[in-house]
């Protein structure tokens, strides 16, 4: 039983330099770094309160393909509420102190200790996304930043490479939109699976109920206690 995190979210940046000489000339250099680019990620993602998402996730090893979707529903701090379309039923849900993985085909429930302190099970939280770049290096994917895509919108590409080989991701691609929100990200490990993951219809700052991050355990469901270990 594997879970994909996804972390999915915002971004605004710029750097400019503005240089004089005795009032006759002025000089206006516009720069933005990869660095820039990350910061205002972090940045930007702490000040929102709750999100909405639609999300696709296409993973492929060995030549066999996998297709995921739904609904990403999140509320500060740690309230999590993923409902998939496709495998219809299946759900994670996170109040903050715990999180449940409920896979209706096996009919299995996942239930997950959450420690405060550990950045890598908060998901799509600013301290998920610290933990994120603080284990890889980072670069833009190319010189030319944004890029213009095939749809003729604009990102910032960057890519991402472990520190210290370690399970997850050796490596991943973040496309970044002009307001600095994460549309896509695309992984490999270092088994070959290659995962990508997308995200559209994004909505900030909206009402989320509380009922939503609640989860009732299925009567006849058999339970699973804390399968993941977190990564130091």
């Amino acid at each position: 039983m594997k879970l994909i995190a996804t972390a999915a979210i915002p971004f605004l940046v710029g750097a400019l330099l503005l240089l004089g000489s005795s009032g006759l000339f002025a000089f206006k250099f516009d720069f933005t770094t990869v660095s820039d680019i990350v910061d205002n990620i972090k940045n930007t993602f702490g000040k929102i309160d709750s999100y909405q998402a639609n999300f696709t996730v296409v993973s492929e090893k060995m030549g066999k393909t996998n297709r995921q979707s739904g609904v990403i529903k999140y509320r500060a701090s740690n309230k999590l509420c993923i409902e998939f379309t496709q495998p219809y039923g299946q759900k994670i849900i996170s109040n903050g102190k715990t999180m449940w993985i409920y896979i209706p085909s096996m009919n299995v429930v996942a239930e997950q200790d959450l420690n405060p302190e550990s950045d890598i099970f908060s998901p799509g939280t600013k301290s998920g996304l610290n933990w994120l770049f603080s284990k890889y290096h980072y670069r833009f994917a190319s010189k030319e930043q944004p890029e213009t895509q095939e749809d003729g919108t604009k990102r910032y590409t960057l890519i991402l490479k472990q520190k210290e080989s370690r399970s997850g991701f050796r490596k991943m691609k973040l496309w970044i939109t002009p307001r600095y929100f994460i549309a896509r990200a695309e992984g490999e490990t270092s088994t070959g699976k290659k995962v990508d993951i997308s995200f559209s219809d994004l909505k900030t700052n909206i009402d989320l109920p509380g009922g939503l991050f609640k989860f009732d355990i299925p009567a006849r469901a058999r339970v699973i206690k804390n399968p993941m270990i977190s990564e130091e």
